[in-house]
């Protein structure tokens, strides 16, 4: 359980996003504070109505020491009576009702005003946190998605940002708004008389006691709300992922029985709270009424001893009643400020992170020697991965990692990439720690291929320059050719402008990598990388890729990782991964002849 000074710190924290936006909040106050002045306006306009159809009369034993709102009070009414009042009942009915007509045409128009901003204003703020989310979870090191269930990270930016607006940023507009309304009508009401006033509020005080019961509750439920939206959300999107393994294995009801589960434990979450959200302005509403008749029965003495006039009292009622509605709306949002709470807990976690890849200072802006390994060890939380590793590549060769399954090769490449920092041990380009590089500049001299390269939903053109913000459509094409992809991309539909739909869908694995390797080159790097670029391939595919690789080393140096040995017996060095350790290194030549780990993985794929 948060203390309330954590809760207090949330909360600014919260409303600080509303910074940026303080302008167009101080311009709808403004406007909402004309709505709400003319709103109370129209519920005073009562009065007059009575006087003039009715012909009532004002009491003839007044008070003799009438308070500010009082005397402000009758004199307004006093004043009014005076513009509209003729000798002619006909000329007064028409003077009032051009009045009536002129005060709800402007209230109207203030609340339509204000309601446009107020959505400009919370859009805004949903964007802008929503900004801030994304740009975090992107910012952050690759070991925080690793952590994280890709679903509850969704669930965050999608619902936890919408409820914090809803319950928080929301709420504290709708505060602002209808507050204003309940000072103004708790003013008017105080003007007619202080003594009903006070005898209409005091259901106050159980409102007060029954939000702060409720609070305990509403926290509970709201965190089961959250958690079990995230749930579903995260089952949601592993299923839709992952939807050609679950028709493969015939577990459609499997994957139905799983989502409705998730969801049912929202829904039934989601019902014990609005139980205690709808009972507490239930309960206030049941203290309101009886208070209500409280003032009907006090009023009515007051008439019977001349000092209230029945106008006035039945005035008193309609902002009695006009009044309920926005004191109504003030509780509810502040009901809804647990809901809130644990949404913006979620977001701040986040936000409050920071990534364990720390950026250096220095620029990389050539790559000139080599890169050198010495004494690196690592580990995935408890389980060491690699372990004293030490390797050199030279600038201007091709090197190999190879190895079985989980030898920690592709690891080596992730931590050469920076993606993690080894625990121990250090990797150097040109004689310096690439920790104390900035991340951009290293990791702009390479260029990754890996077994599953992403391809997104968008252009042919867009998928080869993602992430490269300057080119012309020759570096395009350039790129396209020496990766073999061009003649294919031509033949498409609309060739280079082709939507590959998701996750490059449209194509096939072949021309997937081959779209790859030409988005790789196109950033000219100075280190390419294949991460088992040909090993989910078939035959004649590996050969086209094969083909595309091999134009593309021209010139350059090379780090690859691979199953299928083939693909690298031309390379200068070859580094032999075993159980998180390098066990020989050497050309394929000297390899074989030293008759060890690399020759058997050779005859287990070539035979002897």
């Amino acid at each position: 359980m948060k203390s309330k000074k954590a809760k207090n710190k949330l909360y600014f924290k919260t409303i600080a996003f509303i910074k940026p936006f303080k302008w167009m909040l101080v311009y709808a106050f403004v406007l909402n504070l004309l709505f709400s002045l003319f709103n109370t306006l129209s519920v005073a306009l009562i009065k007059p109505v009575f006087q003039i159809l009715f012909k009532s009369q004002e009491i003839t034993k007044k008070p003799e020491n009438l308070n500010f709102l009082e005397s402000l009070k009758d004199k307004f009414f006093d004043s009014l009576m005076y513009l509209i009042t003729s000798n002619n009942e006909v000329t007064t009915l028409i003077r009032f009702g051009f009045l009536l007509v002129f005060v709800f045409v402007l209230k109207n128009l203030f609340r339509y005003w204000n309601a446009v901003v107020m959505s400009k204003f919370e859009e805004g703020i949903i964007k802008s946190i929503r900004d801030k989310v994304f740009s975090k979870m992107t910012s952050l090191s690759l070991d925080f998605f690793n952590k994280s269930k890709q679903g509850s990270l969704v669930s965050i930016i999608a619902n936890d940002v919408a409820v914090v607006n809803s319950t928080m940023i929301s709420s504290f507009a709708v505060i602002l708004r209808e507050g204003s309304q309940v000072i103004f009508f708790l003013l008017f009401l105080m003007s007619i008389s202080t003594e009903l006033t006070l005898i209409a509020f005091s259901s106050s005080i159980f409102s007060l006691a029954i939000v702060r019961a409720a609070k305990k509750f509403l926290r509970r439920y709201a965190t089961r709300m959250q958690k079990a939206l995230a749930d579903y959300t995260g089952t949601l999107t592993e299923i839709i992922a992952g939807i050609r393994i679950v028709k493969a294995y015939n577990a459609e009801n499997i994957a139905n029985q799983k989502f409705k589960s998730d969801s049912e434990k929202y829904v039934r979450s989601a019902v014990k709270h609005k139980q205690i959200v709808t009972i507490v302005p239930a309960v206030n509403e049941v203290f309101a009424i009886l208070a209500l008749t409280i003032v009907l029965l006090v009023g009515a003495m007051k008439i019977d001893n001349m000092e209230l006039t029945a106008d006035d009292l039945m005035l008193f009622l309609f902002s009695l009643f006009s009044i309920m509605a926005p004191l109504a709306s003030v509780i509810n949002q502040i009901v809804q400020f647990p809901r809130g709470f644990v949404s913006a807990e979620r977001i701040f976690d986040i936000l409050d992170k920071e990534p364990t890849v720390k950026d250096g200072t220095v620029e990389l802006k050539e790559f000139c020697d080599k890169i050198e390994v010495k004494n690196l060890s690592f580990a995935y939380g408890e389980t060491t991965v690699l372990n004293d590793i030490n390797l050199e590549i030279e600038r201007g060769t091709k090197v190999a990692f190879v190895g079985g399954s989980g030898s920690g090769k592709s690891t080596m490449l992730d931590l050469i990439i920076r993606f993690y920092d080894p625990q121990e041990g250090s990797i150097a380009i040109d004689g310096i720690d690439i920790r104390e590089y900035t991340v951009e500049s290293l990791r702009s001299i390479f260029g990754v291929v890996s077994q599953e390269n992403m391809l997104f939903n968008d252009t042919v053109a867009n998928n080869i320059t993602f992430g490269k913000t300057s080119f012309v459509t020759e570096d395009i094409i350039e790129a396209s050719k020496i990766a073999n992809a061009y003649n294919f991309i031509e033949k498409l539909d609309t060739g280079f402008d082709t939507q590959l739909g998701d996750r490059g869908a449209n194509l096939s694995g072949g021309e997937r990598q081959r779209v790859a390797v030409a988005r790789a080159l196109i950033s000219n790097p100075q280190v390419l990388i294949f991460d088992e670029a040909t090993s989910a391939l078939d035959a004649e595919s590996e050969k086209a890729v094969q083909q595309a690789i091999e134009a593309s080393l021209e010139g350059r140096t090379a780090i690859i990782v691979a199953h299928r040995l083939s693909t690298i017996i031309n390379c200068d060095k070859i580094y032999v991964f075993q159980e998180g350790r390098i066990v020989e290194s050497g050309s394929h030549q000297e390899l074989l002849q030293k008759n060890g780990y690399y020759k058997k993985l050779c005859e287990l794929q070539f035979g002897k």
